[in-house]
């Protein structure tokens, strides 16, 4: 009687269950961030998170969130290469061993879509997290976001780090990029105009869960990385013992999830127009870590396979291609 409680219970089928049963916590856990990663692009492109409730585990080789939703395309694909070819940092994607992509269309506009790739170097289980490069196509403007989770305190939820562990050294890699970002001559262009060009966020989540038939966003807190330079060296992030500590009682000010989503989707922060050439360098940095790039792009309007032989190299005399044609000799 009632459609949308039929599609809730055709999710709770026992095949389903027995094969969310079998995966590991490792796996639960990638797929969580994944997930999230995921439905923070939807939500920053406008298109709406209601695809996600599409998902069932693959019951080949999983290596992302996307390998379980219906219409998903793998690295092989003809299609998807012919999408994201004239993209920056495309180069980077294809050297990934392991690529899902889907495009997500929104149900008010058509016109406009979010192509959505996860690209890993590593089997689920044995990833080390997951960030979300967001890439908006018209202000050519990215951000990177690098997720982190909160360990259950005494009191509440904290995040505790030491020079020189992992979270240092990706802190490291960001400022190494970043220093790269800042040579390259600012723009000109009106729409190259940023209230920051620092494209790089940290959001620590309070708790990191996998449920499939939850299509929210994690709670937590996001941190513009400048901000988080200038309280990591304050008395502000310090424990009763003197150790490093960041907890919801002691950051201050952060952006919410709105607030957040409003700054992107607006391309109000991240990189400018000419330092967006430098998507690949990126890329590569996070697939070197063992992480999963969430690399989500809007557009609009959507890409036109005619047009793909644009890009091609010349022709021989004489010799024409099909569209299809076109799509293989890209691909390839």
């Amino acid at each position: 009687m009632d459609s949308t409680l039929g599609e809730k219970l055709a999710r709770m089928s026992a095949s389903r269950r027995e094969l969310i049963a079998t995966l590991g916590e490792r796996e639960r856990e990638n797929l969580a961030l994944q997930k999230e990663t995921l439905a923070a692009a939807l939500e920053i492109a406008g298109v709406g998170t209601q695809e996600i409730l599409e998902w069932t585990p693959a019951t080949i080789e999983r290596t992302s969130f996307l390998d379980g939703l219906p219409g998903a395309r793998v690295r092989e694909d003809v299609m998807l290469h012919a999408d994201l070819a004239g993209l920056p940092g495309f180069a980077a994607l294809r050297e990934a061993p392991h690529i899902a992509a889907r495009t997500f269309q929104s149900e008010t506009d058509p016109s406009v879509r979010v192509t959505v790739v996860m690209a890993n170097r590593l089997v689920l289980e044995e990833q080390t997290g997951a960030d979300l490069i967001y890439f908006n196509e018209t202000y050519r403007s990215f951000v990177l976001v690098q997720y982190k989770a909160f360990e259950k305190g005494p009191d509440e939820h904290e995040f505790r780090w030491t020079q020189g562990d992992q979270f240092s050294g990706e802190l490291e890699r960001m400022d190494k990029l970043l220093e790269q970002l800042e040579q390259i001559e600012p723009d000109t262009d009106p729409d190259g105009f940023r209230l920051t060009s620092n494209p790089f966020f940290l959001k620590f989540c309070a708790r990191i869960v996998f449920n499939p038939d939850d299509r929210g966003l994690f709670p937590g807190i996001y941190l513009p990385l400048g901000l988080w330079k200038v309280l990591a060296k304050s008395d502000r992030l310090k424990g009763p013992r003197g150790g490093n500590l960041l907890t919801y009682s002691n950051v201050g000010r952060r952006l919410s999830g709105s607030e957040f989503i409003t700054l992107v989707a607006g391309s109000w922060v991240g990189t400018t127009i000419s330092q967006s050439a430098s998507l690949e360098a990126m890329i590569r940095s996070v697939l070197e870590t063992g992480r999963t790039v969430t690399f989500a792009v809007k557009r609009r309007p959507p890409p036109d396979p005619e047009a793909v032989s644009e890009v091609l190299p010349e022709l021989d005399e004489g010799e024409t291609l099909t569209p299809e044609e076109a799509l293989v000799r890209v691909a390839n």
